[in-house]
């Protein structure tokens, strides 16, 4: 071990000056909670990101194909198709037709998004079977029945084997004026995806059955795809705009919820720099610190002066005395930080309610970027906290500090 080092050490700890002891854990405790409160947070907000993409990914397509302007024949649906299937990465494929309608019940009307499925596929690329809650959802293979969200089901008060009618804002011209389309479809299964705004507006029918509500005949709204890795969608997604033609339009799960994720990542920055003033707070207790210490320690400098030792020498042991106080609270904080993190996430300790929060639980993730982020963060608070320090010790005059001590 260098002589700087050993000689920081001593004065850190120094059983003389119980004072200046006393300070230096008050530093090291400083930069720990800093530390500690900066992983703690990050995972927080890591976690909740990567708890809303998991429920995101579960309840919604990993890859939507539309065509501008309008809709996608059977025919080019074939075509494109196998196009798709070559991408490496891709699943299944399925037609759906996606539009807006308005479901009435009584006196109860709401509006509705119609999602019109072929079951087989559907079970296959979204697993919807495993979400229902009632009924049976094969029965979607026949026309005239439908699968609800649960909150729309208790909108329109309805259950297995009611009947819902379906208005269509397309449909004909008459004599007596504008007549939109309707159809009756008698409710199949009830299906709960843990999101108040699915829940509430889902209503799957047979494709064929879409198809006449919608005026589309043998064409769809667009392509559903199912991923092998739905969290590489974006690699996807590039390899589709190089094999398909310009006029179609490729959409992730991640596209659709873009603005959401930009808004948690800038509320993970946001919190990251806030806590981070927490070290900077700390960092100000180890330059109080080694002033305090110059001060004390003026007649071995002096001393160490006139055996040979220069301004750098002098310089590196009150620096080093910064960096070990920085280093040690950086060590314990990250072990107390992820200790803490490990647990929490290990035994799901905070409670979520999912009609609000989407999720269950609170997850807490942390990644080896966010811990090297925070670690290099807090390293380079405490090393400039400890250079200006260092540097007006090392100038002190041997001559100047013997005359007047």
């Amino acid at each position: 071990m260098p002589l700087y080092i050993r000689i920081a050490l001593r004065y850190l700890f120094s059983i003389r000056s119980k004072a200046l002891s006393f300070m230096t854990v008050i530093s090291i405790i400083g930069i720990t909670v800093g530390v500690a409160a900066l992983l703690i947070t990050i995972s927080v907000m890591s976690g909740f990101q990567y708890g809303l993409k998991s429920k995101i990914v579960e309840t919604n397509p990993h890859v939507l194909v539309f065509k501008i302007g309008s809709s996608v024949g059977s025919d080019e649906y074939s075509t494109i198709e196998k196009e798709i299937k070559t991408v490496k990465g891709i699943i299944d494929t399925q037609p759906i037709i996606y539009s807006q309608a308005v479901a009435k019940k009584e006196e109860t009307i709401t509006p509705v998004f119609i999602k019109g499925i072929l079951p087989d596929k559907e079970i296959n690329i979204s697993k919807i079977d495993r979400r229902l809650i009632a009924g049976d959802f094969l029965l979607l293979k026949q026309s005239g029945f439908a699968v609800i969200g649960s909150d729309l089901a208790f909108i329109l008060d309805a259950w297995i084997g009611d009947k819902i009618t379906v208005l269509s804002p397309y449909g004909k011209r008459t004599p007596f004026g504008y007549v939109p389309k309707m159809k009756v479809f008698k409710v199949a299964g009830v299906v709960d995806f843990g999101v108040y705004e699915l829940n509430s507006s889902f209503f799957a029918v047979n494709i064929i059955d879409a198809q006449f509500l919608f005026n589309m005949e043998d064409s769809y709204t667009g392509i559903q795809l199912l991923l092998k890795e739905p969290f590489e969608a974006d690699k996807i997604k590039e390899k589709l705009a190089k094999i398909l033609p310009e006029e179609f339009i490729i959409k992730t799960w991640i596209d659709i919820n873009k603005s959401l994720f930009q808004a948690l990542q800038l509320e993970k920055l946001g919190m990251f720099l806030v806590l981070t003033l927490i070290v900077l707070v700390a960092s100000f207790n180890i330059s109080s610190l080694l002033i305090t210490k110059s001060r004390e320690k003026r007649k071995d400098i002096a001393i160490l002066k006139t055996v040979g030792a220069d301004n750098n020498f002098i310089m590196k042991v009150f620096l080093w005395q910064g960096l070990i106080i920085g280093i040690t609270g950086i060590f314990i904080g990250m072990i107390f930080g992820l200790s803490v993190i490990f647990t929490v996430d290990t035994f799901k300790l905070v409670k979520l309610n999912p009609d609000v929060y989407m999720i269950n639980y609170l997850p807490l993730k942390i990644s080896g970027l966010d811990i090297l982020s925070v670690v290099t963060a807090a390293f380079l608070i405490s090393f400039i906290s400890s250079v200006i320090p260092a540097k007006i010790a090392s100038k002190e005059t041997p001559t100047e500090i013997l005359r007047y001590e």
